[in-house]
């Protein structure tokens, strides 16, 4: 009497192996200071203080048992959908390059960007060429398909193909001439021109240049330049002027001297004769 006890409650392990318990001491005298342990043995401990009225008190032990399965995941299957996937790209010529288009779902989805006959995976590598412009059609596949369109415009330097003369390279003083400059690139390219001379009209883009009233000073090496951010290329053409050639009057003179019908063929088969030599010369 007067002093305290303590009372503990245990569970064997082989009844609790899967189980989660509660041990709880019961009885209608005060209890305190009640200590729980988990584990193979689950017990409490309780301390009692002792009076003279306590003689045969019954005291109790009460288990809670609470018991959960292994938890198991749920598989769902859920349709593609692009998170990461611009509609236009743009790529430089020559080099690498790759689709970069993400797509989410369950299980996770294979993207492949299709044009014509070329089919590219999803970050896969390959070097740029300017037939790849166009539109790409990108699908993600699971248990389902989804499509975007992508549109890729693929930029290259110039490439001059050639230098358009017309009516031809070889003109004569006082003729007309035009020379139209012929590039491809991507961006469209800037023209510029070497000269012999400045005597040259230029159109609003110079890539077309005029020359009214042609003359020996036009007689050289045309350059046509064309540029955009990524190269620049140049092309050369030679224009050849042909001077007049003059029949001095004397010499014609003297092709009409006699008389009558005679002077009149003379003239006429003298002046035929200078012309075809002329026109031979400048075939020539």
């Amino acid at each position: 009497m007067n002093n305290e006890t303590k009372v503990t409650c245990v569970l064997p392990s082989s009844e609790c192996q899967c189980l989660e318990v509660e041990l709880k001491i019961v009885t209608k005298e005060n209890i305190t200071n009640c200590v729980s342990h988990k584990g193979n043995f689950p017990n409490v401990t309780c301390t009692l203080e002792v009076t003279k009225d306590m003689r045969e008190v019954e005291v109790s032990c009460e288990a809670q048992f609470r018991t959960k399965s292994k938890p198991q995941r749920l598989n769902i299957q859920t349709e593609p959908e692009f998170t990461d996937c611009p509609d236009k790209m743009v790529w430089i010529e020559g080099e690498e390059n790759s689709f970069h288009c993400k797509a989410t779902g369950h299980p996770p989805p294979t993207v492949t960007c299709v044009k014509d006959n070329m089919a590219y995976m999803e970050g896969e590598t390959f070097t740029t060429f300017r037939n790849m412009s166009g539109d790409f059609y990108c699908r993600a596949t699971n248990f389902d398909v989804v499509s975007k369109k992508v549109t890729v415009s693929v930029q290259y330097e110039p490439r001059i193909s050639l230098i358009i003369v017309q009516p031809s390279s070889a003109v004569e003083e006082g003729g007309n001439l035009t020379l139209i400059c012929e590039a491809d690139a991507v961006p469209p390219p800037s023209y510029s021109w070497h000269t012999p001379t400045t005597q040259i009209l230029y159109d609003q883009d110079n890539r077309t240049i005029q020359i009214k009233d042609v003359k020996r000073a036009h007689d050289g090496f045309y350059v046509c330049i064309a540029q955009n951010k990524h190269g620049i290329q140049m092309l050369k053409q030679k224009i050849i002027v042909n001077e007049l050639e003059i029949v001095p009057e004397t010499d014609v003179s003297k092709l009409t001297k006699g008389n009558g019908a005679e002077k009149t063929r003379a003239a006429y088969f003298g002046i035929s004769a200078v012309l075809t030599y002329a026109s031979v010369y400048y075939l020539l």
